[in-house]
């Protein structure tokens, strides 16, 4: 139990976080004859020192911090040349402010990668799992995923509510390999509640839109813009100040943007379907297809379309 409960809350705060800022860097270059990296950089905010680990470790750790390993193994080899091409691409343009690191452990900026320490506290049998994952992390060591010669924007998420979204409905980035596929067994997953006080509601988008709600509540949040499936992309508060949906779900910690509420006498009542941003690979329904006999490469190009599997050494 220890293990499945810290796994979901970690990853599911992570996957949350990943920023769209990873997915609209520019990305002028080409990873044709240019090698991933031997060592990982990773930019220690706290001690405003640089750690360098192998890109094994990197992966490995990355990995664990980034999908639950009762996933399958073409899951977590589709995962993890995500893994691989997301640090391609931040090698390859790194911020001149992480003193020549490659990412920081800022989670809210890059994605996550776990300490041995870290990793320990969430698994109990990490030594059997690390066995585990080595022979497929030496399977896709040098492979990448790329469009046009160039490693993908790296979007993942934990489940969908039946399909995923675009990057441009989402993000209002249109980015042609990260549209709205199906993912028919997740529209059997039941809906998640959150509660959320009057009290608390106002005072949070008081502070982040600066200004003073009316005692309306029920026109506190309307739903003025959705995706072709449903799921709000803009709000109008209380009539006065627009928001983007993202923005509002990652303000009142939400598990995902898909959802509908409604105004009892003391609260905001959240129904959520799925678990994370909801573009690009959706882990759960990758479980599905890889249940289905389907390789990490089947996997990776159903979610991302157009996109070729390169190796690079």
């Amino acid at each position: 139990m220890k293990q499945t409960v810290k796994t979901l809350l970690i990853l599911a705060l992570g996957i949350m976080l990943i920023p769209c800022i990873a997915f609209f860097k520019d990305s002028l270059f080409k990873v044709k004859d240019k090698p991933l990296p031997d060592k990982v950089k990773i930019y220690l905010t706290e001690d405003k020192t640089v750690k360098t680990i192998s890109r094994m470790d990197y992966l490995l750790y990355s990995t664990l911090a980034s999908i639950p390993m009762d996933m399958s193994d073409e899951t977590i080899k589709a995962q993890m040349i995500l893994q691989n091409t997301y640090i391609a691409r931040e090698a390859e343009s790194p911020d001149p402010s992480l003193d020549g690191a490659h990412i920081s452990d800022d989670e809210t900026v890059y994605q996550k990668v776990f300490t041995k320490e870290e990793a320990s506290g969430v698994y109990d049998n990490l030594d059997e799992i690390l066995k585990r994952l080595k022979p497929l992390a030496e399977e896709v060591y040098d492979t990448v995923l790329t469009y046009g010669g160039d490693p993908v924007a790296v979007a993942y998420f934990e489940r969908s509510f039946g399909s995923t979204e675009s990057a441009e409905d989402i993000w209002g980035e249109d980015i042609s390999y990260l549209t709205s596929v199906d993912c028919d067994t997740d529209k059997e997953e039941e809906a998640s509640e959150t509660e959320i006080s009057k009290d608390d509601l106002k005072k949070a988008l008081e502070n982040q839109l600066d200004i003073s709600l009316s005692d309306d509540y029920d026109s506190w949040i309307k739903v003025i813009k959705e995706s072709k499936n449903g799921t709000p992309l803009k709000v109008l508060i209380d009539g006065q100040k627009e928001m983007s949906a993202s923005e509002l779900y990652m303000l009142l910690s939400l598990p995902s943007q898909h959802f509908t509420f409604k105004v009892t006498d003391e609260a905001f009542v959240f129904s959520t379907k799925g678990s994370g941003h909801l573009v690009g690979f959706c882990q759960s329904y990758a479980e599905q297809l890889a249940s289905e006999g389907k390789s990490f490469e089947e996997i990776l190009n159903y979610f991302y379309k157009d996109c070729e599997i390169k190796s690079i050494k």
